[in-house]
């Protein structure tokens, strides 16, 4: 079967569009779940309806991904019933939500790395021959045409492992929608996509929602839910505060989420002397990968500095140059006045120069290792638990203090990392820059994945950092984070810095103009 081909269910079809105001695509009733005492979730009760678009709002660890695994039949509910067609009951298996229509693009990638994007695309529904054995020829042509429906860029017989973050999402995106759904889960879908491939996707939410396909959406991109949303439900610490149409205010839905109103969430910005002195300076640089084009700024005391631009700009690029994450071919980088060439990141931070990748799972942290173990690691070599034996009283110190810094659940910290919200695997991120004694700071989207209350201390741990002198390279995709923050602000176009603007003359439309030709 091919993309947006009407599915037909074990049980029965699913409701057509028409019937979409008196028959949900999908129920649950009283939904719950429990870790031994730990109530994850409260029961909830939800009528997902065809042809609409539900966006889930919450914090992390609200209790968003505890509902849509069980829907997506990944965690088995601790009490309550899902409805679809003539199903009812829970679903025990990924297989059995599969049967019934239900499809989820998860955070976390489902992906072979060493198959290609076809095999990828087709897993679990092979396409066979006239004998019985699997068509390649056939689930190439699929995934083929799946991919020019949605108007991807990818290459069918490209293994998965080969391709960006970005990519293997779209990949993802084009198994969930291979056959179409009665209902489809999209989790943080577009944070690893490009502009051109959110529109994309928008696109097709569009035609699915015209076929009369139910949609969970969820976001931490506040802008992105009144342009193809319908209502959200916001959930809090585990339970259902409300359901409110997907135009209601920002600041009330903030309020909804958080318990408290929103107000100030960007520090005040510090003033910068005009004189403090340049901490990091770049003259003309370029990459041996060109990803990055006669780049020339300067970053003061105390200054936070903002890039902005589309993915692919050259934005993450430019940061990764100025830790010797990519070679400097030409141009010239400067620390403090004087000139380095970093071969190595350790290098970088031998220099008092810090990196903070917009990967944390794959480039910042060691998952299944403890909180503690991330936070001092780099401590280890470059900060004051340096030396040839561990000590560990200094070790608990040292952690317990950064962990304050950042408001990371101290009592916690010998948890593994991946037992944490995406929120507080950042703010171990974040506390991790703090173990060595460095002055230069550049961070690649620190709230990737972040929800609301999380970002406050995040912004505020950033707003102490510029008070106490350091210099800060801020790259973005979120433009309202970058005019909240930033001192001035640069945009990156085909990896060549193309705007600057100062904070005094922030002008939003102004800005979005320069991210193209």
């Amino acid at each position: 079967m091919t993309l947006l081909t009407a599915h037909r269910s074990p049980t029965g079809g699913r409701p057509s569009p028409a019937a979409g105001a008196c028959s949900p695509a999908l129920r649950v009733l009283e939904l719950s779940k429990r870790y031994g005492t730990n109530l994850a979730l409260s029961p909830v009760s939800l009528d997902f309806m065809p042809g609409r678009v539900h966006v889930l709002f919450g914090e992390n660890g609200a209790g968003k991904s505890t509902l849509i695994s069980m829907i997506a039949g990944a965690n088995e509910p601790s009490a309550g019933t899902i409805e679809t067609g003539t199903h009812r009951g829970t679903f025990r298996s990924v297989n059995e939500a599969r049967a019934h229509g239900v499809r989820a693009v998860f955070q976390e990638f489902s992906l072979i790395p060493h198959l290609t994007v076809a095999e990828n695309i087709a897993l679990g529904e092979e396409p066979t021959g006239p004998i019985g054995l699997l068509s390649r020829s056939s689930a190439r042509a699929q995934a083929r045409h799946v991919i020019e429906e949605l108007g991807f860029d990818l290459q069918p017989d490209t293994p998965v492992d080969h391709l960006a973050r970005g990519k293997q999402q779209m990949v993802e995106i084009c198994k969930a929608v291979r056959q179409d759904p009665r209902l489809l889960i999209l989790d943080e879908p577009t944070a690893s996509l490009s502009e051109h491939d959110t529109k994309a996707l928008f696109a097709l939410i569009g035609r699915l929602r015209a076929r009369g396909t139910a949609i969970i959406y969820i976001t931490h991109r506040m802008h992105e839910i009144p342009l193809i949303g319908d209502e959200v439900t916001v959930l809090r610490d585990g339970r259902m505060v409300a359901t409110v149409p997907a135009d209601t205010p920002e600041a009330k839905l903030v309020e909804l989420m958080t318990g408290r109103a929103l107000s100030d969430i960007y520090p005040a910005a510090v003033h910068i002397d005009a004189d403090a002195p340049v901490r990091l300076a770049l003259r003309g640089l370029c990459t041996a990968d060109e990803s990055v084009l006669e780049a020339s700024l300067e970053v003061r005391a105390g200054e936070i500095v903002g890039v902005a631009g589309l993915v692919g700009c050259g934005k993450s690029e430019l940061a990764q140059a100025c830790f010797g994450l990519r070679r400097i071919t030409r141009g010239e980088l400067l620390v403090d006045g004087q000139r380095r060439s970093f071969r190595h990141p350790a290098d970088a931070i031998a220099a008092g120069v810090w990196y903070s990748p917009a990967d944390r799972k794959r480039d910042g942290l060691v998952m299944m290792r403890p909180a503690r173990e991330n936070i001092a690691l780099s401590a280890l070599s470059f900060g004051r638990l340096s030396g040839r034996l561990l000590r560990r009283r200094g070790e608990s110190e040292l952690v317990g203090e950064l962990s304050r810094k950042v408001d990371f659940p101290t009592h916690r910290v010998g948890e593994a990392v991946a037992n944490f919200s995406g929120g507080n695997q950042q703010k171990a991120l974040l506390a991790k820059g703090l173990g060595q004694d460095v002055g230069i700071y550049l961070f690649d989207e620190p709230t990737v994945g972040v929800d609301m209350g999380a970002r406050r201390s995040i912004y505020e741990y950033l707003a102490g950092l510029s008070a106490g002198g350091a210099a800060i390279l801020l790259v973005s995709s979120d433009l309202p984070e970058l005019l909240g923050l930033s001192h001035r602000l640069c945009v990156m176009r085909g990896g060549r810095l193309a705007a600057e603007f100062q904070r005094g003359d922030y002008d939003e439309q102004r800005i979005l103009e320069q991210f193209f030709d």
